[in-house]
């Protein structure tokens, strides 16, 4: 499939070269140096926007960054690199607070000019290899504005669920706040259709699947800004976001062994933070800033899973979790000028992360027998982290910007397994690791940019893998490890970029290697023996003569442990054109093409795999087309991906997902009152998937059922009314 669409992407590129000749209005923007690029709010006006939200949509390359902020990530502490979006030249003190929110709820008559930033560049918050996004607010201005939205979905074959949004900005003095309020309603299912073969290739049943679900949440936020006499300025933030997500899903199963199951589930989730920053002059020895967020996330969940086959129905499992996840980080840092056109930023970050969980499983093989407790898992975390760092911003020439840091990092982790009767087992256990990275900017011409990255990077780890749970797509319990360590990942990124003439787009490329250590992934922890009950490897243990007896006494086990290295290759390609050569000034064509090889050795087969769940190839394709004149918007966005794999100690599961397409349309009602409609899922979709089930373990290579699935994604519809006042 991607030998197939790579043509086309690459000659695009052929295409964008009649834009050097082709007579363009040239849009109101500003060009102060060969890395930046300002929008001015005059260059905004024939758009009618309604909130920063729209302002940003309007620029070439952006949409996919906005999009990336509504992807959930985890980051270790704060995180500094990547694209990123800044307000006044500094980031919002939050995490879970996320930044896409904030800016729907910005008035566009709030902003008095948007930078994009390319490359390293010293004053800012952040170090990125990519782009950065940089939103002044204009000083002085009357800030007092409600913005309002009203929205819903339609799902195929199910009902309109109405939401709301309402925000309020407003300024006394030096302060200046937002409140909002958002109400939030989700329905929807996802169906369907498997069926099974034996080891033979023979159907052996069928299976119909009807997974429906309903979220319902209140979020509320608010942002404080209080600018002092002297002009240091104190930002504070909030967030309180309760919610409820159920579950119902059917199973009904026929062939040679029928079954029908009923699974439903229950979930009560909270989430609050509050978050701030600090800055202030510190005369001729620089600037002073500091950074701070408490977070935390409660969990309680209740899963009962029911047979229906028989009459009465009865309950063979329950499933209850209970968690608690806080996070507390604090970061500050001093900037000062040194010799030259130089600067440097010291400072420390400290991040104190504690993560409690429950699992606990209780089944039975009848209605006439007691549910009992057949796995449980308790779990108490503790992560203590310190960090030390120097930034270095030196600008060797007019054209030449080196950045540099240095950042050493001390942690602590302390994992506790609770039992029943009372025990603990401790995992007590210390690491030191040093990052540092060199960023190299190279303004060629003011079109032409290239950027060298070298960095070390360490993830955080995701804690839920140290419990137990329930994976209920294989139906089947996947216990937790709690001796997991950091993954480190040297990267080593080349990037080239040409902006076209008057704004008319950009076309980028990118080629990286990554080098992993501690690498994470689906590891074997059983307990091999010989026939004399001696402790054996696993490559001992397939060696020796096939014995039935001692097949039946190994429990087999696996679980998310580290091994050694993996690593991971690769290009991407971007291109944003605005479409005037062809008579279409104010439509704008995205196109983004990523190769990328994730390699590593699977610890069940010993053979060379990707890593689980990747595309080796991903599309994106990206078409917006503002009418001006009519005060209509529409587009399209699409997103293809290659096919990929997840496997396991007992499965291996091939997937073709199909392509996700949604479009939208917008109007501009007098007023300053917009109207969109977005189409979701047009096809209805989301591909086939092949499941190889193994007898034990998959080195024993004995499939006894294969099962193919057709996942279905429901189309939907949203509509939304918004404005302000």
């Amino acid at each position: 499939m991607g030998k197939r669409h790579l043509p086309a992407l690459l000659i695009t590129p052929i295409l964008y070269c009649g834009l050097l000749s082709t007579s363009m209005l040239t849009p109101a923007i500003a060009q102060e140096d060969a890395s930046v690029v300002s929008y001015e709010p005059d260059y905004f006006l024939k758009f009618e926007p309604v909130s920063l939200l729209d302002m940003l949509q309007r620029i070439p390359g952006v949409p996919e960054i906005l999009n990336k902020n509504r992807r959930s990530r985890s980051q270790r502490g704060f995180g500094s690199g990547g694209d990123q979006i800044l307000i006044d030249g500094r980031r919002l003190a939050g995490k879970s607070n996320n930044i896409n929110d904030a800016l729907s709820r910005i008035s566009a008559n709030q902003v008095a000019k948007i930078d994009l930033i390319r490359g390293a560049a010293s004053g800012l918050d952040v170090q990125s290899q990519g782009l950065v996004i940089n939103i002044t607010l204009a000083e002085g201005a009357s800030k007092s504005t409600t913005f309002w939205k009203v929205y819903g979905e339609y799902t195929e074959g199910y009902k309109f669920i109405p939401q709301f949004l309402v925000s309020h900005s407003g300024q006394k003095g030096g302060l200046e706040y937002t409140i909002t309020a958002e109400r939030k309603n989700d329905f929807g299912y996802r169906p369907r259709e498997e069926v099974f073969y034996d080891g033979n290739d023979v159907i052996t049943g069928a299976q119909d699947v009807d997974s429906s679900f309903n979220f319902k949440g209140i979020k509320l936020t608010s942002n404080l800004t209080y600018t002092f006499s002297d002009g240091d300025e104190l930002r504070l933030n909030g967030l309180y976001d309760p919610n409820q997500f159920n579950t119902f899903e059917t199973r009904i199963e026929t062939g040679n062994d029928p079954d029908h199951v009923i699974w439903n589930g229950d979930r009560d989730n909270a989430r609050w933070e509050v978050g701030g920053d600090y800055t202030f002059n510190l005369g001729s020895f620089g600037k002073f800033k500091s950074l701070f967020v408490v977070n935390q996330n409660t969990e309680d969940t209740e899963v009962k899973r029911e047979r229906d086959y028989i009459d009465p129905r009865f309950l063979y499992r329950n499933e209850f979790t209970d968690g608690k996840l806080s996070e507390k980080i604090f970061r500050s840092s001093t900037t000062v000028n040194v010799i030259g056109n130089q600067s440097l930023e010291v400072g420390g970050e400290v991040a104190i992360n504690t993560f409690e969980k429950i699992f606990e499983s209780f089944g039975r093989d009848t209605a006439a027998e007691e549910l009992l407790l057949g796995t449980s898992s308790n779990v108490d975390i503790k992560e203590n982290r310190y960090e030390i760092f120097a930034i270095h911003n030196l600008n060797l020439a007019s054209k030449l910007v080196l950045q540099s840091s240095i950042t050493t990092e001390f942690s602590k982790i302390v994992a506790d397994n609770l039992f029943a009767d009372g025990s603990v087992d401790r995992r007590d256990t210390s690491f030191k690791y040093f990052k540092p990275r060199v960023n190299l900017r190279y303004d060629h011409t003011d079109s032409d940019q290239v950027r060298i990255t070298i960095e070390k990077k360490v993830s955080q780890l995701r804690f839920n893998t140290f419990v137990t749970s329930y994976d209920a797509q294989n139906d089947e319990v996947r216990f937790g490890n709690t001796n997991l360590r950091p993954t480190q990942t040297w990267e080593f990124i080349f990037a080239y970029e040409h902006r076209l003439p008057n704004d008319t787009g950009s076309i980028e490329g990118q080629v990286f290697y990554h080098h992993r250590k501690d690498h994470q992934t689906r590891v074997d922890f059983t307990e091999y023996k010989d026939f004399a009950n001696n402790d054996i490897g696993v490559d001992e243990f397939f060696a020796l003569p096939p014995d039935a007896a001692l097949r039946d006494a190994t429990s087999f086990t696996s679980s998310q442990g580290n091994i050694p290295s993996a690593y991971t290759y690769g290009i991407d390609l971007k291109s944003n054109v605005r479409l005037g050569f062809i008579g279409l000034p104010e439509a704008t064509l995205s196109l983004g093409y990523k190769f990328e090889k994730r390699k590593s050795i699977d610890q069940f087969t010993k053979l060379l795999r990707d890593f689980a769940r990747h595309s080796d190839h991903v599309y994106n394709v990206n078409y917006r087309h503002d009418i001006t004149k009519w005060k209509f918007s529409y587009g399209v966005d699409m997103n293809i991906r290659s096919d990929w794999a997840n496997f396991d100690m007992r499965y291996f599961n091939p997937s073709s997902p199909s392509a996700s397409i949604k479009a939208f349309a917008e109007y501009n009602l007098n007023g300053g009152i917009k109207m969109r409609v977005d189409v979701l899922e047009i096809t209805g979709s989301q591909g086939h998937s092949t499941t190889l089930r193994y007898s034990d373990h998959i080195r024993f290579n004995e499939i006894y059922k294969r099962e193919e699935k057709e996942n279905n994604k429901p189309r939907a519809v949203q509509v939304s009314l918004q404005g302000s006042f």
